[in-house]
This record gives C-alpha cells, structure tokens and sequence, in this order.
C-alpha cells in the first residue's frame, strides 16, 4: 500500500477517485423504490416484496467536494500537458482563488451483496447485507497559501486531515402502519470492522525565523485500525535529527499488511429510525405527507489500533523552499507529488505511539421532507428533501425540491435541483418496475467534463442504477 507521504501529497495535489454513493436522494420521493428503506426505514414498498440482484442490486459511482481537478491542475502554458498550481506560470490569485476556507472531498460507499424485502408481521421487512465506508478529506487554505506563496509570515494551519473506514453490515428492518395517518420504521444493524484510519494535523504553527526557515511546532496524530498493520522503519529527518539527536521521528509510514491474513478489526451496532405523517388521512391538509429519518446512528468499536503521534517539540524547518514544478516531460506530476508529500512528512514528524482501543462513529445522516400530490392528479407530486450529515468538519447539508411523475404502474420518473455545502446540482431517476421485475437508474450530480483520463473535472458527480424482482401486486393504501 501506499506509504504516508503519497496520503499527505494526495490531500494537496490531486484527489481522482471512483466509489459507490450510499443513497441517491433523488428517489426518496418515488413509491415504487425497491430500495427506499434505506433513505427512511419507515416506507413502505409498492409490491409484496423484492429480491435484489445480488451486486446489482445497488450500484452507483460518485464524489462530493468543493474542490476538483481543475482547481488543482492546469493547462502547461509553455508546452503540452499539465502544471500543478504551484507552476510560476500559474499567478497566486489564479490559483488561490479556485479555493476555500475548507476544501473537502468526501466518499461514501455502499455495495448490496444481498438485499430484500416482504410484507408479513403487520408491515413491511427487509433484511440486508452490505460492503460499505465512507472517507473525507480536509485541506484548509492556509496550506494552499503555505505551498503557493511563501509568504514571510507566521502561520497557524488548523483542521489538515483525512479520515476513511471500512465495514460490513447485516441490517433487520421493519416498517408498521401505525393508523391511517401514521407510519414508523426502525433498522437494526450488526457491523463488522475491516479497516479504519484517521489522520488528525491540528495546530501547526510556522513562526517566521528569518527568509529562508520556520521554527515549526505540529500537534499532529494518526490512528490506524487495520488488523496486521504495521509502520515501517523510522527516517530520522535532517532538521529534526540535528536538533534532537537520538530521538526517532518517522518521515514516513509504511503500510505493510499481510493481505492473506487482513480480517475483521472492530464491531458495532446501528441503527436507523423514520417516521411518515399523511396529514391528508387526518382531514389537514390534502395530498400533503411530512418525513423523517435519521441513518446509520452507531458506532463501531476497533481493536489494536495503531497510534503515531508528534512530539510537539519545536524544530526549525525550512523545506518548502525550491518545491519541484518542472514544466517539460523530465518531471512528473506524480515526482512532484511524492517531493511535495515528503516535505509536509518533514513538518509532522511522527513517533510510533503503541496500540489502543478506538470507537468510531459511521457517519450519521438525518433527513427531513416533505411531499405533496396534487389533490385534481395525484401522480404528480413535489418534493422538498433537507439531508444533512452528521460527522464534524466532514458533515455537509443539502436542500433538494424534486418533481415526480407516476404516469402509470410501470414507471415513475423524478426531476430535482438542489443547493447545499457543495454547491447546486441537478438529479433525475428512472424507474421501471412491472410486475417480475424493477430496474432504476439515475444521478443526484449530473454529469460535467472529464479530463482525458475520464476524470471528472467538477468532484461532484454520481451515476446510479440497480435491478431487483419484485412479486406480488401493489399495496399502497392496503396496509
């Protein structure tokens, strides 16, 4: 695997990814959703029940960010090719403007191996079992600032991490019609830990010395929970070995698991809650529904995580002067990748802190909606859906209003647009389900241009599809 500098170069220079999204929001409105227990357990289901596709029951592809390729890389204005935005071509304002107070890049990711769903015991039941993690990363502006400008002045870089983690999870769900007006759901989770790592690079102080060196102070830690891990063999750095000699700090860490013994490394417990409310059943207010749900509210518990922390002892540094950004084809963008990481590993200069216990949240998501069907046709409807994450300095909000066409029991059909942490997008769904089988596909992100190597230029776009068989006749209204 890679080594940490590559992590720490990624979280400055380049951040092309493909994962799997664990919800598309665009059909939370949709009634015949084979897999709408997952954006709120409380919903019912417009057939007897269904048998998903084992992996294909679910898949998508997407990232969410406010920061993307093209802010990162640039056209070579001396030849061909690319320059990062630390090129001299490049102006300071050309390249600092592209960012924020906190740039983010976050990833979900969620693989149905088995999931399905039947009506029995007074509601609707779904048992499931699902690959899933999420990952995030944050690069305040001042680190930009730091590696663009050089500036003669104190900095003070707070809030530089990444975190990612792994799970299985075996979910029981059941949803119940409470009365005409009222129906609740709840989803009770088992989670099995793979793998979890958590870079925190809090407080990193660079006080100006003289032109050419900062002293630096870091308070810097990195947890991994990854069974049979391991950090490599110590690199004593130049600065910090004459100042402390005999004291061992890490440049970089290795990551060096046996890959025929990784295995479970945690387990926890979750759990999903929902509630709908038909204010048409109680004579209120026609056509209009009210939602709720919050997701993946847990935690899992990991065993023999590994600790690398810093001293926190102040040394001089001065090792982002003459950071490589050669133009021409003799140096690699990834050569200046790997100059740029080991430099950041200069300044959080890590000691190996022994093995310790860790429980970790999963990331919970609380939605909020609100849905109404024209009383004169109600296969027309509209929706207004609030997510919102729950997860510190990775969390984000979204405000998404979908419109929904159920022109017939074959088929339904959503438009949304929506606003939030990331920005505006637009979404649509798809989907096709007669009786035997069911078929969705969809974006909450459309779609924008992509590099030559098919990455995404924008880092907020999804694609989603999956197929399941359904049985039995509709039961909207039987319950």
């Amino acid at each position: 695997m890679r080594k940490i500098k590559y992590i720490l170069a990624a979280a400055v220079m380049t951040f092309a990814c493909n994962t799997t999204a664990q919800y598309l929001n665009s059909a939370y409105f949709l009634d015949g959703y084979a897999n709408g227990h997952q954006l709120n357990p409380a919903k019912d289901y417009d057939r007897g029940g269904y048998v998903g596709l084992p992996f294909l029951n679910n898949f998508n592809t997407a990232l969410r960010g406010n920061i993307g390729v093209k802010d990162i890389l640039y056209k070579n204005p001396n030849g061909q090719g690319l320059v990062s935005f630390l090129h001299p071509s490049i102006t300071s304002k050309e390249a600092m403007d592209a960012f924020h107070d906190k740039n983010k890049l976050l990833l979900d990711m969620r693989l149905d191996i088995f999931n399905a769903g039947f009506h029995a015991f007074g509601g609707f039941n779904t048992i499931s079992l699902s690959a899933r993690s999420n990952a995030g990363i944050n690069v305040p502006y001042e680190l930009f600032d730091l590696t663009k400008n050089l500036s003669n002045k104190d900095y003070d870089i707070r809030e530089f991490g990444a975190t990612a983690k792994a799970w299985a999870e075996l979910a029981f769900g059941h949803s119940h019609q409470i009365n005409d007006a009222w129906r609740i759901g709840a989803k009770a989770k088992l989670l099995f830990g793979v793998g979890y790592i958590n870079m925190e690079m809090n407080g990193l102080r660079l006080d100006l010395s003289n032109d050419n060196q900062w002293t630096a102070t870091a308070d810097a830690t990195i947890e991994a929970g990854v069974k049979n891990f391991k950090w490599g063999n110590g690199t004593e750095t130049k600065e910090y070995k004459n100042q402390y000699p005999g004291h061992m700090t890490y440049q970089q860490l290795d990551i060096d698991p046996d890959v025929d013994k990784v295995g479970m490394n945690g387990f926890g417990l979750g759990l999903d809650l929902g509630v709908e409310w038909d204010m048409g059943k109680q004579d209120l207010v026609e056509g209009l529904k009210l939602s709720a749900s919050l997701l993946d509210l847990g935690f899992i518990k990991w065993s023999d995580v590994a600790i690398a922390q810093n001293r926190g002892d102040a040394f001089v540094f001065n090792g982002f002067h003459n950071i490589q950004v050669d133009d021409g084809p003799g140096e690699p963008l990834d050569d200046q990748s790997d100059d740029l990481g080991d430099r950041l590993a200069d300044l959080y200069s890590m000691q190996d802190g022994g093995t310790t216990s860790k429980s970790t949240g999963i990331g919970t998501t609380l939605n909020l909606a609100a849905e109404y069907a024209l009383p004169s046709y109600k296969k027309l409807k509209f929706g207004l859906l609030s997510t919102t994450r729950l997860q510190g300095v990775y969390g984000w909000n979204e405000e998404r209003l979908s419109v929904t066409l159920s022109p017939c029991k074959l088929f339904e059909l959503s438009t949304s647009a929506a606003v939030g942490t990331f920005g505006g997008n637009l979404g649509w769904v798809l989907n096709f389900h007669p009786q035997g089988f069911s078929l969705f596909i969809g974006a909450d992100h459309c779609i924008g241009k992509f590099t030559k190597q098919w990455v995404p230029l924008r880092s907020n776009y999804d694609f989603s599809m999956g197929i399941a068989i359904p049985f039995g006749k509709s039961r909207i209204g039987q319950d």
